[in-house]
This record gives structure tokens, C-alpha cells and sequence, in this order.
């Protein structure tokens, strides 16, 4: 279904690209020599506005790389504390999205940060038996994907278990538009893969507060340990 959308999205900046600077191309070549004129010019400046067109990001692209840069200047103070950040990482999922892998520098887990675009200016609450709203948008998307790319991460990781050592994963949902019922901060679990996992879904009012608490006490030997499960998440999520 994105699939689909990008194509529609990007063969209507094509045509209207196209049109738009084929039109002014030919009211220039009007006024500069007459109809030959506007027939060349107004071809040309066609073929170089739908290139442009074809190739400019859609809507979706465009929403996740604000949201992208958001949640990175969220986080970025953590590497004062010791933390490895990479940013705008792909996990194999659908192409519009993109994570964060925050690494503490007590290096006992990996977090694993997606960015949604949550609807503007809703509010994010979990009802009496625990089921997720989120105004017009299906927030449980969201928490599946997020679970499905944390566990990519738990299999390199464990297959990987013999020289990396053992680490685990979190998951969370930064929210920078909307609004997050209990102070900025959701906490709940999901059945995923046999296991119960723990969600967190936080504004980027507290995400800083929050990630620091599991910040854990660094030595140099965790540290070291830390850059270590760094490198690898680097390569084998690039």
C-alpha cells in the first residue's frame, strides 16, 4: 500500500513539475522569439521539471526526516553521558520507516527508538483493559513495528552472542505532535514471540529524563563494552 502511494505521489510531482516549468519555459520562449522559441524552451524546461518532480521525496519521506532530526536533537545530549546514538537506521521493515539504536553506557541493552507520526495535537492514552488510542491513527501499527524491528536487533545480537556477550532490547515511541496521558509516559507490555515485551511510548518533553534512567553507572570496561555493541549495530544496521 506505500508502495502504491509513493508512486502515485511521485508521478503527480512528475506531471505537475513537468507542466509547471514547461509553461513558464514556453511563456519566456513567447516573448523572447515567438512560437518556435516557446515550443523549445517550453520542452526543455518540461524534461528538467518532472526530472525534478520524479526525484523529490514524498510526503511520507519528507514527515519521517523532520521527525528523524526531532527525536535526534532529542537525544543527542546523552552522548555527554556516554551513550552511543545512530540515527536514521532501517531495519528492514516497511521503507518509510526509520530507527534510532541508543546504547547506554553501562552497554546491558540496546533501545530501539521509532519515529510515527502520531495525528497533531491527539491524545495518547491506554483505556481500563489496556487497549492503545491514538485519535484516528491505529497506534498498535506502530508498537508491531517497533516490536518486529527489536527483534532483528535480538537476533543479530544473539546470533552474535559468542563475542558480543549478552544485552537486551528496548523498545519506545518518541511523540513530538500529540499529547501522552500520565505525564508524558506510557508503559505497558505486549505478547510478542512468546514473550511479553514493554513498550514505551514518550513525548519528547521527558524522552531525555526517561532514557536517562537507564543510563546505568559506566565504568571504562562497560564503555569500552558499549562502543563495542556500537560498532557492530553500525555495520550490520548501516
Amino acid at each position: 500500500m506505500n508502495a502504491v502511494r509513493v508512486r502515485a505521489e511521485r508521478a503527480a510531482n512528475t506531471l505537475g513539475y513537468g507542466l509547471a516549468t514547461g509553461l513558464a519555459g514556453a511563456a519566456v520562449g513567447a516573448f523572447t522569439g515567438g512560437v518556435g522559441w516557446a515550443l523549445a524552451i517550453g520542452g526543455t524546461t518540461a524534461v528538467a521539471g518532472a526530472q525534478v518532480g520524479r526525484a523529490r521525496p514524498d510526503r511520507a519521506t519528507r514527515r519521517n526526516a523532520r521527525l528523524t532530526r526531532a527525536t535526534t536533537e532529542c537525544l543527542d545530549p546523552l552522548r555527554n553521558d556516554g551513550w552511543r546514538l545512530l540515527h536514521a537506521r532501517a531495519i528492514g521493515q516497511d521503507p518509510d520507516r526509520v530507527y534510532h539504536l541508543c546504547v547506554p553506557p553501562s552497554a546491558n541493552t540496546v533501545m530501539v527508538l521509532m519515529d510515527w507520526a502520531w495525528p497533531t495535537a491527539a491524545e495518547i492514552y491506554l483505556d481500563e483493559d489496556g487497549a492503545l488510542h491514538s485519535g484516528a491513527l491505529d497506534g498498535d501499527i506502530a508498537v508491531e513495528w517497533v516490536l518486529e524491528a527489536s527483534q532483528t536487533v535480538r537476533d543479530a545480537l544473539e546470533r552474535n552472542r559468542k563475542t558480543l556477550g549478552s544485552i537486551g532490547v528496548g523498545q519506545v515511541l518518541p511523540v513530538h505532535q500529540a499529547t501522552v496521558a500520565n505525564e508524558g509516559h506510557l508503559q505497558f507490555h505486549r505478547d510478542y514471540v512468546g514473550e511479553k515485551r514493554e513498550i514505551n511510548i514518550v513525548h519528547a518533553n521527558v524522552l531525555l529524563e526517561k532514557m536517562r534512567t537507564v543510563s546505568g553507572d559506566g565504568s571504562r570496561r562497560t564503555r569500552r563494552a558499549a562502543r563495542h555493541f556500537a560498532d557492530f549495530l553500525n555495520n550490520t544496521f548501516p
